[in-house]
């Protein structure tokens, strides 16, 4: 999976390195809690001076200025977040910094910190062990603890004001010295833009993912208004649903039931479209009556969204007395059985209405699996009856010493853990019901992901509460039912998130007791939602396992109750096989309960000592008779493993295609340094999304993680693994994912999704574009660039504009504007059609009240051109600066 997976050891930092002394005398330290600064009082500027510095490094400056009337002595701590860790040698002795767990990070000044004088600033440098790119790598979530003489903590406070310096110069912002792929420029934009040439409306079916058979004919259909909605008495719940989105989408009130029906839904179980006979639909809309059948309940429930998307987008601006659809004809069936999308509430949270949101989108396009990542190490994000602490405890975020009532902050969540916190927060029992029914009534199945044996902090901590508090009651038996830690253990590891204590003990029954309940009760909220529990998706990544080559070392391998394991059982010899132990148990309690076993890719491999005595992953083919799908995410191409899904495919293993070069969509859409997201797998935009063959990966745009075209001989090498016919029949489909790390909020989440999950929908649900059946290399690309624009068209004038509307709308992102200037005349384009530009001359920021760019125009010399684009309903893009 690998939310953030630094492979590359995105050990940087951001330095707090907040502080430095510039007084000549020592402050003193009996300053009371009145006189001493405030937190709103400090200014913080954070500053990337040069990335290739001294062999890699990469050179930041931090100053923090001082507005308060008194000084700020010694008597604090910063507390702040970062992704990176940081070069601690290139600290002076006015500080000491600690990591304190995960990307959460404490500084405080030493004896030898002289202090900051009223109205005064500090800065120094300090190194960091990688580079920075984007905003998203500074630090953030900064808050200050003053304290007393005794050492006593008042309440935190967030810093008054921080500034990330702009990342611009791409000079700073070339790692190693080198290039690499180009931030976005008004004129690369421009180019790009260019390419996608102006597509006429005309002849574009309006209906996405494309169908396998669509005809338009001449003429309209009227649905009017009290028109009557029959139905087969089997697919009841399909015609309300039909009735109250119109309703809801247009305010056309239709009846359902009755003689002369404008809209007909029926079954027909032996319909057959394409050699498919699941979720198989036909639509007609005729001069008469509009008619859809389908091969089950879905089938019909996808005929009645495909309906939906002929009606005029321009219906949607107010109440309908009719609308008029246009004559067609829809065969349809879907490629892949499992249409996933999954998403991380987890690193921060995302309230039931917002999941409810997307739910409704997700299967309007189709989608009919929704992945639901409700345990990470930062939360736990569902009630469990009758253990109240994973939710009392593990679903809040603040400042907090010991963790006794809630976890530390992470991903900038802050000091305090109030409802309104991104990082604090669950669903209630109730909640998830709801959220089950929700998706139930849509045909989505909802696949919750209970994730260990790493990732598991949240769920270790709260269950250290429990314990605390039954001991403190007397009832020593029932505070050690549920244990998840060796009290004990004294392995030293790290995982790729940084976090040196979020790894389970797994050889003990308390662990097991605890995996049990947990399920036992999510598969009660699934009988009382109507629903039995099929899957349990378990994690299982980015363990930190134990080096087979170092004796002692890493995750286990120093506690007392897993070394009496090992020393008891045959089968099972050193720390780094209990991995695959835990794994075999957890799938038994899920098989007792006929739940299948989902998980990462991870579930279905295991470590073998190459030639060189490296630890590397194969197909572990001890599993494969135990009906395990493994979710693939590890293709970054030039990491190795680009071919892991058909080698996992083809030794019969059945796999879920998640591919983080494509399908990540929580990685930044470019380049550009404010343009939110990770980037450690590469970028996703909405046509690397589309761009992707699931069947056959070798026939996209093969490029490396900064965006560079790979060669033949790197991208398609010999000895890669291609699908067997069998590996085909065990891909089950793929899944788009969203993490979590930056998403802040509902409106963050949308931006990061769409328009990304377009390209997944139609990949998904349609067959392969005819360029994937292309050869020569050009031909193809030059195929793929006119299809594009075709899609591109099809979004601008159909998705996009709905997304304004549907839903209360949508916070999708804006592509911003290209532009150039050739012979003294501004020239302005976008990437879909339908938006508009507007542009400024005087420096200001450009509005809908700005001057309205419509075709090549004038300029006066020497002037700077703001330009922005907006969408009808007025969401903008960033800002396009032309000099």
């Amino acid at each position: 999976m690998k939310k953030y997976f630094l492979q590359f050891s995105l050990v940087l930092a951001t330095g707090l390195i907040l502080l430095a002394g510039c007084a000549d005398q020592k402050v003193d330290q009996s300053i009371t809690a009145a006189s001493r600064p405030k937190g709103k009082d400090l200014e913080v500027v954070w500053e990337l001076k040069a990335n290739g510095f001294k062999g890699g490094k990469a050179l930041t400056a931090f100053s923090i200025k001082n507005n308060s009337a008194g000084t700020l002595g010694t008597n604090w701590a910063i507390y702040f977040h970062q992704p990176r860790t940081i070069d601690t040698a290139s600290f002076d002795d006015r500080f000491t910094i600690d990591h304190i767990n995960g990307d959460y990070f404490k500084l405080q000044p030493t004896d030898s910190f002289v202090g900051v004088p009223a109205g005064e600033k500090t800065s120094f440098e300090y190194l960091n062990d990688a580079w920075f790119l984007k905003a998203v790598d500074a630090p953030n979530g900064i808050y200050i603890v003053f304290t007393d003489d005794k050492g006593n903590e008042f309440e935190p406070e967030v810093v008054g004001s921080v500034t990330v310096l702009p990342l611009s110069s791409e000079d700073s912002l070339a790692i190693d010295g080198s290039s690499f792929l180009q931030i976005p420029t008004s004129t690369s934009i421009y180019a790009q833009n260019a390419m996608l040439d102006s597509v006429s409306k005309e002849g574009l079916c309006p209906i996405t993912p494309s169908p396998l058979f669509y005809k338009a004919k001449e003429g309209q259909f009227e649905l009017l208004k009290g028109a009557v909605v029959s139905f087969d008495q089997e697919i009841e719940a399909e015609a309300n649903f039909l009735v109250e989105k119109l309703g809801a989408d247009f305010g056309l009130a239709l009846k359902l039931g009755g003689e002369n029906p404008a809209v007909e839904l029926k079954l027909d179980t032996t319909l057959n479209v394409d050699g498919k006979t699941s979720e198989v639909y036909t639509l007609t809309v005729s001069e008469d009556v509009i008619t859809i059948l389908g091969s089950d309940l879905a089938g019909v429930f996808y005929g009645v969204q495909s309906l939906r998307a002929l009606c005029p987008v321009s219906a949607y601006q107010g109440k309908q007395e009719k609308i008029s659809l246009p004559l067609a004809s829809v065969k349809d069936a879907p490629r892949f059985a499992y249409r996933g999308m999954h998403l991380d509430v987890v690193r921060n949270f995302q309230k039931k209405e917002a999941v409810l949101k997307l739910i409704d989108i997700m299967a309007f396009y189709k989608l009919n699996k929704f992945h639901f990542h409700i345990t990470d190490d930062e939360g736990w994000r569902l009630e469990i009856e009758g253990l109240p602490e994973l939710t009392s405890v593990g679903s809040k975020r603040g400042h907090t010493t010991d963790e006794s009532d809630k976890l530390n902050p992470a991903y900038g969540s802050g000091p305090f853990s109030s409802d309104d916190s991104n990082g604090s927060g669950y669903y209630t029992k109730a909640d998830f019901i709801e959220i089950l029914k929700y998706a139930k009534a849509r045909h989505i199945e909802v696949i919750p992901e209970i994730d260990f044996p790493g990732h598991a902090r949240a769920a270790i901590i709260s269950m250290k509460a429990r314990h605390k508090r039954l001991i403190s009651e007397g009832k020593k038996e029932e505070a050690m039912k549920y244990v998840l830690h060796d009290a004990n253990d004294s392995s030293e590891y790290k995982s790729i998130q940084n976090y040196k204590d979020n790894v389970i003990c797994v050889c003990q029954e308390s662990t097991y007791k605890f995996i049990g309940k947990v399920v036992d009760e999510v598969a009660n909220l699934y009988s009382e939602a109507g629903l039995v529990l099929k899957t349990v998706h378990t994690g299982g990544d980015e363990v930190p396992h134990p080096d087979g080559n170092k004796k002692d070392a890493g995750v286990w391998a120093k506690s007392p109750i897993c070394r009496s394991f090992l020393d008891t059982t045959e089968k099972y010899q050193k720390p780094e096989e209990l991995f695959y132990y835990f794994v075999d148990r957890f799938s038994s309690i899920l098989a007792d309960k006929n739940i299948t076993t989902a998980g990462w890719e991870e579930i279905g491999l295991k470590k073998e000592l190459n030639e060189e005595e490296d630890l590397v992953p194969v197909v572990n083919e001890e599993f494969l008779s135990k009906n395990f799908t493994p979710y693939i995410w590890n293709t970054v191409w030039t990491w190795g493993a680009e071919d892991r899904a058909y080698q996992l495919a083809n030794a019969g293993y059945k796999v879920v295609l998640s591919n983080v070069n494509n399908l990540y969509f929580d990685l930044a859409y470019d380049k550009d340094p404010n343009d939110p997201g990770y980037y450690w797998g590469g970028f996703v935009d909405t046509k690397k999304a589309w761009n992707f063959i699931p069947l056959d990966f070798y026939k996209e745009e093969i490029v490396d993680r900064w965006g560079n075209a790979l060669p033949d001989s790197v991208s398609k090498q010999a000895e890669k693994e291609r699908l067997t016919p069998e590996g085909v029949q065990n891909v089950l489909g793929i899944q788009g994912q969203l993490w979590a790390e930056t998403v802040m909020g509902s409106d963050m989440m949308e931006y990061y999704i769409f328009p990304k999950i377009f390209g997944l929908v139609e990949r998904a649900w349609a067959k392969d574009p005819a360029w994937a059946s292309i050869e020569n290399t050009e031909a193809r690309k030059l195929k793929i660039d006119q299809d594009y624009a075709l899609f591109a068209a099809k979004l601008g004038y159909f998705e996009l504009q709905r997304l304004n509307y549907t839903n209360g709308g949508l916070n999708y992102r804006v592509s911003p504007a290209g532009a150039i200037v050739k012979g003294g005349m501004l020239y302005a384009n976008t990437e879909f059609p339908g938006f508009n530009i507007y542009y400024t001359l005087d420096g200001s920021e450009p509005t809908q009240k700005s001057t309205l760019y419509t075709s090549p125009v004038k300029l006066p010399a020497g002037k700077e051109v703001k330009l922005k684009v907006f969408s009808v309903s007025g969401h903008p893009s960033k800002t396009t600066v032309l000099k």
